[in-house]
């Protein structure tokens, strides 16, 4: 079946041609369109909800489908689940259409107004006819029928004398009104078959007989006549009646609210009622309402005739078997759910559990091409939520780069959604550092991201050098660029269509992406009112859930306060977001190596020693040679925290190299299986 819930998240992408300079403008009315472009309408917080501030429209994709298109909700929601999510919006099946009613459908606390009130009011002359039905011809006529006293009080039935049919004459004939307020009545002769109903003009449009009993909560039988409709309330039913013909008037009143209980199709048995039964079948099921079939009246025409002709009680013995078997797939459903529930209790998973260790033997963790990072990580990346980060320059790019590379020439698919810099540079900081690489780690030989990229200098270049940018290419080629796809946005490119983008990439290749995000503060905003740290912490947990709904490794860039650039790297440096902290499975921080605090030091002298520090680092860097970097493991949730791991980082050839192995933590205070214990007096 369509999934409603997320078809309301594709808001963004319907009103993206009404899209002007950052804005919105009202695709109903236009307000705010035009050469400056005002954000004449916005979307809620909630992502799903938009509103015009000029026309006053509030509501969802669905609605704004209805709006502009004036049609009704039910058609503009099927066209927009046929437009995200074509094939999805067909009838369910028998046991789904049970589950549905017996999970979602709620009894309404009381009946919705039937119908709009009609141009003219019946109520007096529904009245005197109950008033001349006692002791009457059609008192009588009811009583051959089958139908009680009791009955005929409760529907208000009455009798006129003489009433004239257009073009037949007059005729004794009984009143049915169509509610208790007797708003609407109908005429049925009791001695030809003649049927008469009031003027279109005077009256306005039939309504659907007893509509009030499709707002009970009970199953409701649709049948065609009135009286069919009598005899099964008679007979401890609920019924309507929609006539020869009233199909779509039947729709229409369930399009202006939808039935509270499960409708019951038993139009009457010759091959009219079943042709109309079949019509109205298709329209419900094309509508999207929840129905069964039932024939309750057996080798009868129709539930009237059973109540005449048949034997005593066997109306009433069909209607209950069918309510049985209502009720029957009800429990079946009820107790489908309670063991689906229960199978989601750690008991129920325990199988499903060992199923996912047994798989993950052939789906070992993902080597990120440093010995010692591995090391740090368990063997590599898992399926969850990595993020790195570090102050301006560090290299964190550089760094996440280099380890897409590593994964992708060890033949894992990587997804690289860069959101600031161009798929040309990023390959010129590969290209840059696979020549440092191939040349032996030679400054004078290897190239910089400039160097690649800038035509000009090409011309100066001695043929070893062309030779060995080409060798780079060659081997970027076969390697890590076969296995690398680059997505680039600069605003446009938010959790949405990240998640679009790798279940594209899996329905195409067959195969489950490592996803690297650079950087998480410029996703596109999920709300543009909303705080630049709640779009973060949104977007965080939107990336949170796409790792563990695909079970992929989804590794974020992640910037730092300002106020953290001369201090240790901590959690709390992570920018804009406590949701990085929180969510994130593993958090990986870079640092110049040196930086930690150091026992007895003053705030000022500290402050001093690390601008030293910086200044050396970034000297050594700008002169060719290394930049030593600290790898701190921050979080990591399903293993040690605390550790780190010495790093080289040549910036000007976009090249990370492990110094040592890891360092193992001594102490953490946080950590229970590290820290010292406390010494603790007597008392």
């Amino acid at each position: 079946m369509a999934d409603l819930d997320r078809i309301k998240q594709r808001l963004r992408e319907e009103l993206e041609p009404s899209k002007q300079r950052g804005f919105y403008f009202c695709p109903l009315c236009g307000s705010g369109k035009g050469s400056k472009g005002t954000a004449a309408f916005s979307i809620d917080k909630d992502g799903i909800h938009g509103k015009c501030f000029s026309c006053g429209f509030y509501g969802d994709i669905f609605d704004l489908q209805a709006a502009r298109t004036g049609t009704e909700l039910q058609e503009a929601t099927r066209a927009m689940i046929e437009k995200y999510e074509p094939g999805t919006a067909h009838r369910t099946s028998a046991a789904e259409d049970f589950r549905s009613v017996s999970t979602s459908t709620k009894p309404a606390t009381a009946p919705a107004p039937v119908e709009a009130p009609p141009k003219a009011d019946f109520s007096g002359e529904a009245a005197r006819a109950h008033e001349e039905l006692s002791g009457s011809s059609g008192e009588k006529y009811l009583q051959e029928r089958g139908f009680t006293a009791q009955t005929m009080e409760r529907f208000k039935l009455g009798f006129e004398q003489n009433h004239y049919f257009a073009g037949r004459g007059n005729y004794p004939a009984i009143v049915i009104p169509y509610d208790p307020t007797g708003h609407y009545i109908a005429w049925r002769a009791i001695t030809e078959k003649h049927f008469d109903k009031p003027n279109t003009d005077k009256a306005g449009e039939e309504p659907v007989f007893n509509a009030g009993a499709l707002y009970s909560g009970s199953p409701v039988f649709v049948v065609e006549s009135q009286l069919c409709a009598i005899s099964i309330e008679q007979e401890g039913g609920r019924a309507v009646a929609i006539g020869g013909k009233g199909a779509r008037k039947l729709i229409k009143q369930l399009e202006k609210k939808a039935p509270a209980g499960l409708l019951i199709l038993s139009l009457d048995n010759d091959e009219p009622g079943q042709a109309g039964q079949r019509e109205l079948a298709a329209m419900l099921e094309e509508k999207g309402f929840t129905f069964i079939e039932a024939n309750i009246a057996g080798t009868a025409k129709d539930p009237n005739e059973l109540l005449q002709h048949g034997k005593p009680g066997e109306l009433r013995q069909s209607i209950e078997s069918a309510l049985r078997s209502v009720d029957e797939a009800r429990e079946k459903a009820e107790r489908e759910r309670l063991e689906q529930y229960q199978g989601k209790s750690a008991s129920g998973a325990i199988d499903g559990f060992f199923d996912e260790i047994e798989r993950s033997k052939s789906s070992p963790a993902i080597e990120t091409g440093f010995r010692g990072l591995d090391s740090l990580l368990d063997g590599g990346l898992y399926p969850g939520l990595y993020i790195i980060g570090a102050i301006t320059s560090l290299g964190k790019t550089t760094f996440t780069l280099q380890v897409a590379d590593n994964i992708a020439a060890a033949g894992h698919d990587v997804l690289f959604f860069s959101l600031e810099m161009a798929q040309r540079e990023l390959i010129a900081k590969s290209l840059s550092r696979l020549t440092f690489e191939l040349s032996g780690r030679s400054s004078s030989m290897g190239k910089t991201t400039l160097g690649i990229l800038s035509g000009k200098r090409w011309s100066n270049y001695q043929e070893s050098e062309i030779k060995l940018i080409a060798e780079a290419a060659d081997r970027y080629r076969k390697t890590s660029g076969a296995r690398i796809w680059f997505h680039e946005g600069v605003g446009n490119i938010g959790v949405e269509q990240i998640r679009e983008a790798v279940e594209a990439h899996i329905r195409t290749t067959g195969r489950s992406p490592v996803v690297v995000i650079d950087y998480l503060q410029i996703l596109a905003p999920a709300d543009m009112r909303a705080s630049d740290k709640q779009n973060t912490d949104k977007a965080v947990l939107e990336l949170k859930r796409l790792s563990r709904d695909k079970g992929i490794p989804v590794f974020g860039i992640s910037s730092l306060n300002r106020d953290n650039y001369l201090n240790p790297i901590n959690n709390a440096a992570f920018k804009e977001s406590g949701a990085i902290e929180y969510s994130s499975d593993v958090l990986i921080g870079l640092q110049f190596f040196g930086m930690d605090y150091q026992e007895g030091e003053a705030d000022k002298a500290r402050e001093k020693r690390i601008r030293e520090l910086i200044k050396t680092q970034q000297n050594r860097g700008n002169q060719g040679g290394a930049e030593e970097i600290e790898l701190k493991i921050l979080k990591f949730r399903n293993g040690r925290k605390g550790t780190s791991l010495r790093l080289d980082y040549y910036p000007f050839f976009n090249f990370y190299q492990e110094k040592s192995d890891f360092i193992p933590v001594e102490d953490d205070s946080e950590n229970p299986f590290t820290a010292k214990p406390v010494k603790r007096g007597r008392g």
